[in-house]
């Protein structure tokens, strides 16, 4: 059986892929980068597990944004085998300044990016 917190490992890795795929001229190092560089962090999560992933199994991870605020962003991630949902999660992603580390707005090229 796949240790529970896995499912948090590949949750985070589809949603740096996301975010990679829309930013395709900007790395995660990059966008912390400078006086107007940001970081986005996790301010809460919930996870509902349906069913159990094995060892060896295919699994594929369904990500998309499904809010966006003035600081914030909300993710909802279906960790799947097939047609089986594994599990559910919820983020709310905050974005801070690199420098103060304090809330910032999301930048507008990010907001274009993810609406886009």
């Amino acid at each position: 059986i796949i240790y529970h917190t896995r499912y948090l490992d590949f949750a985070e890795h589809a949603r740096t892929e996301m975010l990679r795929e829309a930013l395709p001229d900007k790395s995660q190092y990059e966008l912390a980068q400078g006086d107007d560089g940001i970081i986005i962090v996790v301010r809460s999560m919930s996870i509902e597990f349906r069913s159990a992933g094995h060892l060896d199994d295919e699994l594929t991870v369904y990500t998309q944004m499904v809010d966006m605020q003035h600081f914030s962003c909300t993710f909802e991630q279906k960790i799947m085998r097939g047609e089986t949902v594994l599990c559910e999660i919820k983020i709310k992603a905050a974005f801070l300044s690199a420098v103060t580390r304090k809330p910032t707005p999301i930048p507008e090229y990010i907001k274009v990016a993810m609406e886009g």
